[in-house]
């Protein structure tokens, strides 16, 4: 019983061919199906990065080439580091960063975003600012120095004057001309003793420096005694009497109320006068500022060309407050420290004629231009005798005839004393801080009527004949509440 399996050999011989190539078409294609698959998962997790998303999307060709088999490597989940990080770190480098949002969605672009580091970490100001601060002037090694809050904002200008050698003081034959103009036209008592102190006259060199262009008012004094506190006018200047008030002078226009120190609004912009020299020294250097020497007054107000007056050498009465020809014989006493603007010196002082007479820093010697003008050495910066009992007063005032207000003539007066025609003005070195716009202008002159009193006739030396002090200006009503200092 043999079986014949030559056929069935032969028929499956001849099958198996197409079936192995059927089976191996299939598998072929499934294995195709699951690579391209695993490709497309991967590229949608960002397995397989950004260039397998790329070929596969939109049919580039990637960087680096991927090579795939039967059995891929496993594929990790590495999120791609940003390109730069930036933390807090103690010593920042200097220099400007650009700092890169961490999140995947930033609120800002990035570009925009720029730190400017520090060696010391700065904190958000929360303090007030503090109150403005000038250099002080005075000397060649200037130190700062705090304006008292009340007075910032109502400083006087400062002007600059030019240095340079210039002749200080007048001839006899100035003086004899000025005592015959003083007696005839203007019928005043003047004498040729009057003006002997002012000569002869010598070379003298001043630097440059600044001078206020206004008197210094009662609304700044006002503010420097407040700053100073309570009963500072009895001993507050260097412990000498700043200031003479209303309970020490009835004819003083500064009322003390045992708080605050204060004067009718209308004076507000009127050279405060009753100061001592003391006052008038302290109040400059609270402000960085200081009393100018009697050189320096006088080279701002006659200039380099040596005039008589601020503004030429012929008095006139529209351009000074003096005591006549008084266009208003009514209106005796200061005028606003803006007042008489065509009167101004060459360099724009204003009121160095006549209206409040002006303390200088020096002390007062009658021989001192004959020491000065027998000097063997150039006179340079003068300051004025070492010591003394008076102290020089420039620029004649609004009770005395046009003699004394001419910018070569000298006064001199007790530094304590308290007197209704004396103010002054500051000055300042040329490396002090500009200073602020002084208080509000008026040119209304200030009326008071007249008491009668001292004669004209009465006075001494330098001196010049006084009118009675005009009363004081009437208060009515509350007086106004004072600013904080």
């Amino acid at each position: 019983m043999g079986r014949n399996y030559g056929t069935l050999r032969g028929r499956r011989s001849g099958s198996a061919a197409w079936q192995w190539m059927t089976i191996g078409f299939v598998v072929g294609f499934g294995c195709a199906a699951v690579v391209g698959l695993a490709l497309v998962i991967g590229a949608a997790s960002g397995t397989f990065g950004e260039d397998a998303a790329s070929f596969l999307v939109a049919g580039r060709p990637t960087q680096t080439p991927i090579v795939i088999t039967n059995t891929p490597a496993p594929a990790t989940n590495t999120p791609q580091p940003t390109e730069v990080l930036v933390s807090p770190t103690p010593s920042p480098t200097v220099g400007q960063v650009q700092v890169l949002a961490p999140t995947a969605t930033p609120t800002t672009d990035p570009s925009t975003i720029q730190v400017e580091p520090s060696a010391t970490p700065t904190t958000e100001a929360t303090e007030e600012a503090a109150p403005a601060q000038l250099a002080v002037s005075g000397g060649n090694n200037a130190a700062s120095v705090q304006i008292p809050a009340g007075l910032v904002g109502l400083l006087s200008e400062l002007r600059p004057v030019d240095g340079g050698t210039f002749q200080m003081g007048t001839t006899p034959q100035e003086v004899a001309e000025a005592v015959r103009q003083c007696t005839d036209e203007f019928e005043g008592n003047c004498q040729l003793a009057y003006g002997e102190d002012s000569f002869p006259p010598h070379n003298v060199t001043v630097d440059p420096f600044q001078m206020e262009v206004t008197e210094v008012t009662y609304q700044q004094f006002l503010a420097f005694l407040n700053s100073k506190g309570p009963n500072s006018h009895r001993n507050g200047c260097d412990g000498q009497v700043c200031a003479a008030t209303r309970a020490e002078d009835q004819n003083s226009n500064i009322i003390f109320d045992s708080a605050n120190y204060r004067a009718n609004p209308v004076l507000n912009n009127y050279p405060v006068t009753g100061v001592t020299w003391y006052g008038a020294k302290a109040y400059c250097e609270a402000i960085g500022r200081r009393l100018p020497t009697e050189a320096e007054w006088e080279r701002a107000a006659r200039g380099s060309d040596g005039r008589l007056y601020p503004w030429g050498n012929t008095f006139d009465v529209s351009l000074a407050n003096t005591s006549r020809p008084r266009v208003d014989p009514t209106l005796d006493g200061v005028e606003a420290v803006d007042s008489y603007p065509a009167g101004a010196s060459i360099y724009g002082m204003l009121n160095m004629a006549g209206n409040a007479a002006e303390w200088v820093s020096d002390w007062y010697s009658n021989t001192y231009y004959t020491q000065q003008a027998q000097s063997a050495s150039a006179v340079v910066n003068p300051t004025g005798p070492v010591a003394g009992t008076e102290k020089v007063v420039r620029g004649g005032s609004w009770d005395a005839v046009p003699f004394f207000a001419r910018s070569v003539h000298r006064q001199s007066r007790n530094p304590a004393d308290q007197t209704s025609w004396i103010g002054f003005r500051c000055a300042a070195d040329v490396n002090a801080s500009a200073a602020q716009p002084g208080a509000a202008s008026g040119n209304t002159p200030l009326s008071l009527p007249t008491q009668s009193g001292t004669n004209e006739e009465e006075t001494t030396a330098n001196s010049q004949p006084t009118l009675p002090a005009p009363p004081p200006v009437a208060t009515t009503g509350p007086l106004p509440t004072l600013p904080p200092n």
